[in-house]
């Protein structure tokens, strides 16, 4: 056929579906009714088939479950949805708690953490530097238990060149006058009480530093008298004044470092006092590397903790002499 024969016959078999099509869908709408009667007249039988069907399923099911194997599945399958439902509960709450293979991640390995310099086996190389004495004169009776430093006629701080002159000239240090005051005399006493220890003002002013920032810390500041502007309490263990005894410490090495017959963990002269104390106690030697670091430790047992102050003693002990 060619294009042109078939280009006149397409209207006339469009007009013819045209007129066909009314016939055909009277005929599609008379057998919709008989179609559903049908459907409705089938689905009781339908329905009862498919109770039936659950029926005989669900015995056959009690009938598995009762068996011994059917009673290990059952265990089986609680036992899986219940670690399923703890994994998802958990996930829910902390989506990244859990092992990683139950949030889909592989765990990062943590970076190693760089050293500490100092360690118990190897301590330090050296103690850190002693500073510039702080006796300037003879300590005479300056350990009278009833007389301050100051008041004995032949102690450091009673002549010319003594400790307040001695704290004066180190202003550049960044220490209170006040504290390094109290710094230097817990060395005097500590010479005098502690022979054979070589504590240094230097060690006591970087615990007081790393404590307190020489009892300055949080706005604070040290007195005429050598208290605090308001009495420094540690917020994690209620830890005491300056140079932050434990209650349970201060009274087993509680000292009067000033003379006036009261020993007081706020007043920096008795704290500086019982610290040196503490340090030297166990015939322990400051000028030697394995002494200084025991002591220490023994203070606070952490090693950043010693470092810390090591560092800052060693600063204070450097730049004096300089």
């Amino acid at each position: 056929m060619s294009f042109t024969t078939a280009a006149t016959a397409l209207p006339k078999l469009v007009l013819r579906a045209l007129r066909r099509a009314p016939g055909l869908l009277w005929r599609a709408l008379k057998r919709t009714p008989r179609a559903l009667w049908l459907g409705v007249r089938r689905t009781p039988r339908v329905l009862w088939l498919g109770v039936k069907g659950t029926g005989r399923g669900l015995r056959a099911a009690w009938r598995g479950l009762r068996a011994p194997a059917g009673r290990l599945s059952v265990q089986v399958a609680f036992t899986v949805l219940a670690l399923a439902g703890a994994l998802t509960a958990g996930w829910l709450v902390v989506p990244s708690a859990g092992p990683a293979w139950s949030f889909g991640t592989e765990p990062t390995p943590e970076a190693a953490e760089t050293p500490l310099a100092l360690s118990p086996e190897g301590a330090i190389a050296e103690a850190p530097a002693a500073g510039l004495p702080a006796e300037t004169g003879t300590i005479g009776d300056i350990l009278a238990p009833t007389q301050t430093p100051t008041e004995s006629p032949t102690s450091a701080a009673a002549t010319p060149g003594g400790l307040e002159t001695w704290a004066a000239n180190l202003s550049d240090l960044g220490i209170p006058q006040r504290a390094l005051v109290a710094y230097g005399r817990g060395e005097l006493v500590s010479a005098a009480q502690n022979p054979g220890c070589n504590l240094s003002w230097t060690t006591l002013a970087g615990i007081g530093a790393t404590e307190t920032t020489h009892g300055t810390i949080d706005g604070n500041q040290i007195q005429a008298d050598g208290t605090t502007l308001t009495q420094i309490i540690g917020p994690i263990h209620g830890e005491w004044g300056p140079m932050q005894f434990l209650p349970s410490t201060w009274e087993h090495w509680k000292a009067d470092g000033d003379g006036d017959g009261k020993s007081d963990p706020h007043d920096i002269d008795d704290a500086v006092t019982a610290a040196a104390n503490y340090l030297c106690h166990d015939n322990r030697d400051m000028s030697r590397p394995d002494g200084w670091y025991a002591a220490l430790w023994s203070y606070n047992p952490r090693d950043d903790y010693v470092k810390k102050v090591f560092d800052r003693a060693d600063e204070y002990g450097r730049k004096s002499t300089a």
